[in-house]
């Protein structure tokens, strides 16, 4: 990748760290674009929907075991004080996720029932190890923002995306194992934290070492605002994120949420790797921006300009020729998948503009304006799918209510960041 780049006439340390991420974050979305058509047809819609289950479940863990220390990591005064919070992370974390285990076992028949899968007992103990995983790459994903190792950010999405891919494809082709997708999607993610940890104790091993309890402990007051008024918005935006698949499951059929995750996935999986790449460059030049200039409005209205055209442009192109990419790429068991795009694409283009361009209220510590966005998020994500399912127990109207009331949370959260990109609030 360094060779690739010393290709590239890039002027501006933003444009180039874009472009170390831009070239990561493709490359790594070449795995689940060219496997997913072979896994389509190696596993059927209802263990699509069965991962899905158990994917939310993991997201909302994973959101709830940190406490959002994580976004401290950037704003951290230094490097001891950004790995101590690491520290922070890691115990908590641990600790949540092992109670969280313990009740789910506990309770793990009345889960299976509430959400239609007989089967979703034997696999509840993946939510909390899952979750441990992700909160090991999330911490490093903010430990390279922050120190600016956009190689080592790049590199570690490319690992992610390639070991959980491959790992699905590599149970899916032995076939000997039930389960294969759920096995493969846990197995990536080992691969993928193991990497991580390396990778983080190689280049910093040094820094870590200076972990202790009482620096935990100090750190841990310090940033006691982000668990007490970021934690509750974003737990809310993840349950809110999660709430269509739990719901689907619980009105209609595992099938039916296997339908809508796939076509989640397919729409979604390249549109939030590139938000990601954006959003790591974007965050970390608009807070450089903020605290030297005591503005970054300048750079969002920059980057809103440049996404808008091109999400809006590349959503009108893909409407017409959608159902027919899932029936040909898919196969003709997944054409209902293909039929929910349509319904839910121009939703995916307002987040793609909106999670690209997300970091402003952290950055700017508006954490009570965030977290009345996130209470907004939480209650159409509810609401639209329970008023769509009671008022005409179909799915596919279901499906537009849901859309069409995300597009507003989206374009209020556009909003709220123009707002508060400058420190003298109009």
């Amino acid at each position: 990748m360094k060779r690739l780049l010393k290709l590239i006439p890039v002027n501006g340390e933003f444009a180039k760290n874009a472009i170390i991420l831009t070239i990561g974050t493709s490359i790594a979305q070449a795995f689940p674009i060219i496997f997913y058509p072979i896994l389509g047809r190696m596993f059927p819609p209802s263990e699509f929907g069965l991962l899905a289950i158990l994917t939310s479940l993991t997201s909302i863990l994973a959101s709830i075991s940190t406490g959002k220390y994580e976004g401290s990591i950037l704003i951290a005064n230094s490097k001891k004080e950004a790995a101590n919070i690491i520290g922070l992370i890691l115990i908590l974390s641990s600790v949540i996720l092992l109670i969280a285990f313990i009740l789910f076992q506990i309770f793990s028949n009345q889960l299976s029932i509430l959400m239609n899968v007989p089967n979703l007992k034997k696999w509840l103990f993946i939510p909390s190890l899952s979750g441990f995983l992700i909160v090991i790459y999330a911490c490093y994903n903010e430990w390279c923002v922050r120190n600016k190792y956009f190689i080592n950010l790049s590199f570690n999405k490319i690992i992610n995306a390639s070991s959980t891919t491959l790992s699905k494809f590599f149970f899916g082709l032995i076939k000997l194992i039930n389960g294969g997708l759920i096995l493969g999607d846990l197995l990536g993610r080992i691969i993928s934290a193991s990497g991580c940890i390396f990778r983080a104790l190689k280049k910093d091993k040094e820094v870590f070492l200076h972990i202790s309890f009482n620096h935990v402990k100090k750190v841990a007051k310090k940033y006691v605002n982000f668990p007490k008024l970021y934690l509750p918005g974003q737990l809310l935006n993840t349950i809110g994120g999660q709430m269509p698949v739990l719901l689907i499951g619980i009105f209609f059929n595992s099938t039916e949420v296997g339908f809508f995750s796939m076509t989640m996935n397919v729409l979604s999986i390249p549109i939030s790797v590139i938000s990601s790449a954006i959003n790591d460059t974007f965050r970390q030049k608009a807070n450089e921006d903020y605290i030297k200039k005591g503005q970054c409005r300048s750079i969002y209205i920059k980057m809103l300009k440049i996404l808008s055209i091109f999400s809006l442009t590349s959503s009108i192109i893909l409407y017409f020729i959608l159902p027919k990419l899932f029936r040909i790429v898919l196969g003709s068991q997944w054409a209902k998948a293909g039929e929910y795009s349509q319904i839910i694409l121009l939703m995916i283009a307002f987040s793609f503009i909106s999670n690209s361009l997300g970091s402003v209220l952290i950055i700017a510590e508006k954490l009570k304006a965030s977290l009345l966005w996130q209470v907004y998020y939480f209650l159409i994500s509810f609401l639209s799918v329970i008023i769509g399912f009671y008022l005409f127990k179909d799915i596919k109207i279901t499906l537009y209510f849901y859309s069409f009331g995300m597009i507003s949370v989206y374009i209020l959260q556009l909003l709220l960041n123009y707002k508060y990109s400058i420190k003298v609030i109009w």
